[in-house]
């Protein structure tokens, strides 16, 4: 601790995903509070070889270190106090229908036993929502987590004032990868359903869409920055999230930052997110049918869109802002550090 000032260190991998944001996130909002966060970004390959995790060093003057519940194991050899963050549940066993062999052997064999030699080394443990903590009790046996949101930055995840006169189809916005596990695989029989009234924005490049047959009302609009991002749920009229596997629901949380409402199913940690009626629509997880349905009400109904995407920015700025959240992880630091400081 260098003049009074906590030096916390985050050594992340490189992954594209919401682990990524989060780093991001929390770094700029520790430094906005008088505590130098320092990231350290390391390759995808990392994960693969742990050795060459552990051969990388703190920055000096680090006292604390957060990282992922994956990779956290590697750095608790410095001495140094350690806040594992845990961001899903992809050990999940009901999950495991909707991996491939290959990712299904990775998590069972490699992520899993990594993940809980991290849990069982850590000073202390973060969970993004309350089912993530529920899940590390059940099959970990794992108490005493602490559950902090994540949250966005509701001055650049705003609304934009309404189109005067919306002549297109309503358009839905669906964010993240095309998989089992994100149920990217009821996107076409939904859209198929729906028809020309409606349109689907997928952020997914087109060459990934090419083997999915893609109808007419469904558009790839590739991955896209941060501004981007948020131009593009600024311009739908709801976000869709068929998911079945949510450690937190990010793009829901951005959805309703920008006053959309949110069509999501009913698992993992969504039903923390969205609250059915109020900000959005919960659907019965893989139901088609319950799809088309929250879609067609929300675009027949302009009024009651209107009303979900006005509570969800509420809900953004009030449960889930950034200021409590940071309150908890500083008090987390503070706490570990106090107790290292007694035992030496």
């Amino acid at each position: 601790m260098k003049n009074g000032k906590i030096k916390v260190w985050l050594p992340a991998i490189r992954a594209g995903s919401g682990a990524d944001v989060f780093t991001r996130r929390l770094a700029a909002a520790l430094e906005r509070r008088g505590i130098t966060a320092e990231i350290t970004w390391l390759p995808l390959s990392h994960e693969l070889l742990p050795i060459l995790l552990r051969r990388i060093q703190p920055p000096a003057g680090t006292d604390i270190i957060i990282a992922n519940s994956w990779s956290g194991f590697a750095f608790k050899r410095f001495g140094l106090p350690l806040v594992a963050v845990v961001h899903h549940c992809v050990f999940d066993n009901e999950l495991s229908r909707y991996k491939s062999w290959p990712q299904y052997l990775y998590h069972l064999f490699f992520a899993e036993p990594r993940e809980v030699k991290t849990l069982r080394s850590a000073d202390a443990v973060v969970a993004v929502s309350q089912y993530v903590a529920n899940h590390l009790m059940k099959k970990l046996g794992i108490g005493g987590v602490e559950v902090i949101y994540n949250w966005v930055a509701a001055n650049l995840y705003t609304p934009q004032p309404k189109e005067a006169r919306r002549d297109r189809p309503f358009r839905l916005l669906f964010v993240g990868k095309l998989s089992r596990l994100k149920g990217g695989d009821l996107l076409v029989p939904l859209m198929n359903r729906l028809g020309a009234d409606f349109e689907l924005w997928v952020t997914a490049n087109p060459q990934d869409c090419n083997k999915l047959n893609l109808p007419a009302n469904m558009i790839p609009i590739g991955r896209l920055a941060e501004q981007e991002m948020i131009s593009a749920y600024q311009a739908c009229d709801a976000v869709l999230l068929p998911s079945r596997s949510e450690g937190f629901g990010y793009s829901a949380l951005e959805g309703m930052a920008c006053g959309k409402p949110v069509v999501a199913s009913n698992n993992t940690a969504l039903s923390e997110i969205v609250q059915n009626g109020i900000t959005g629509v919960i659907c019965s997880t893989g139901d088609v049918d319950a799809f088309v349905n929250a879609c067609q009400l929300l675009a027949n109904r302009p009024v009651i869109c209107s009303e979900m995407g006005i509570a969800g920015r509420k809900q953004a700025e009030e449960k889930f802002a950034e200021a409590a959240s940071i309150e908890k992880y500083l008090r987390v630091v503070h706490d570990i550090l106090r107790q290292a400081k007694v035992s030496l």
